[in-house]
């Protein structure tokens, strides 16, 4: 019996063997209903315990992801950043068999009382899990089974917001000569900032007007450029190193948001003007997903909303024809 009630206490005891361990205690409570769930908890906590066959912490799993992937990644400063905090919240001598949902969930608080919400949580859980799939795969150990789903927070519609062209040009007029190179480059290739920045003269082919990058999945992506664009980079004569001037970048354009008056522009919203102009021209959504590298079309599909300036809807489509076809109605019945 697993239960049962020393001579002399009034507390059920739990006793039992798994895979060749004796595990046995006290549940301290009288009650046989609440020391039979504590027992049951008990017994799950020791099969997850014996799951883990050696003594590897989450300071191995973090160190051997960095090593081994994160420090070649091309956001090699964002995965430390998260690998970092991941190891200060939860701790670094953690045992895999210790980390649980509620362990999961008692970091989201801490982050929350950082101040940190949803989406940068759920970035920090990313690298985590990517980590022990690491640990898994490359490894071959086996990692806890954490309901991600449930742990994760659930995050508000991406955000959108981009340029108008008097705002565009706006933050043009107060931008330094550098700073206005990156800007126009931006929304005409919709790249992300950190393609911009890191930008090499080697991935840059001014003869076939081709510019060649490493998008997020470690995906090699073309941009072809435009006259315009390739014209742009033409004028530097000297190509050789970084193709922008990133020099005390942050400042720069910290400067130039606030000199131009325009609220809550983020960087990143320049990528989200160029994909709302290319909608507004005309550009179908699958052309667009195809210019930002995004996985599917499901991402682009936040642009969907955004109507082209000279595009004929499915209502126009249907009422010129039901107007038409009243028209010949009409000419009809007059004949008969």
């Amino acid at each position: 019996m697993s239960l049962y009630k020393r001579p002399g206490s009034s507390f059920w005891q739990y006793s039992f063997t798994l895979d060749g361990i004796r595990f046995r205690g006290s549940t301290g409570t009288e009650s046989k209903r609440e020391a039979q769930a504590l027992e049951a908890a008990k017994r799950t906590e020791a099969k997850n315990k014996t799951k883990f066959d050696d003594d590897w912490r989450l300071r191995d799993v973090l160190g051997a992801y960095w090593h081994e992937h994160g420090q070649h990644a091309p956001s090699s400063a964002f995965i430390e950043q998260k690998l970092d905090v991941l190891s200060r919240i939860i701790g670094p001598n953690t045992k895999l068999a210790d980390l649980t949902n509620q362990k999961l969930l008692n970091y989201k608080a801490a982050r929350r009382g950082e101040g940190l919400q949803s989406h940068s949580i759920n970035r920090d859980f990313n690298c985590l899990r990517a980590a022990l799939n690491h640990a898994k795969d490359v490894h071959g150990k086996t990692i806890p089974n954490i309901a991600w789903k449930k742990v994760r927070s659930p995050e508000p519609p991406g955000r959108v917001r981009f340029l108008s062209t008097d705002e565009y040009e706006a933050i043009l007029a107060v931008s330094d000569p550098g700073l206005q190179r990156i800007i126009k480059f931006a929304v005409a290739t919709g790249l992300r900032k950190t393609n911009i920045l890191t930008l090499d003269w080697r991935n840059v082919d001014l003869s076939s007007s081709l510019i060649t990058v490493v998008v997020k999945g470690n995906k090699r992506h073309t941009v072809r450029m435009t006259a315009e664009v390739r014209a742009m980079l033409a004028m530097d004569t000297h190509r050789v190193g970084a193709v922008f001037d990133t020099v005390n970048f942050r400042k720069r354009w910290d400067r130039a948001v606030k000199l131009s008056g325009l609220d809550d522009l983020h960087f990143h919203d320049l990528r989200h003007t160029f994909a709302s102009w290319a909608r507004m021209a005309g550009a179908d959504l699958a052309d667009i997903c195809d210019a930002l590298a995004h996985s599917s079309v499901a991402v682009t599909m936040r642009y969907a909303h955004i109507e082209p300036a000279h595009h004929e809807t499915a209502f126009d489509r249907v009422s010129s024809r039901v107007w038409s076809q009243n028209e010949s109605h009409s000419t009809l019945a007059r004949k008969k």
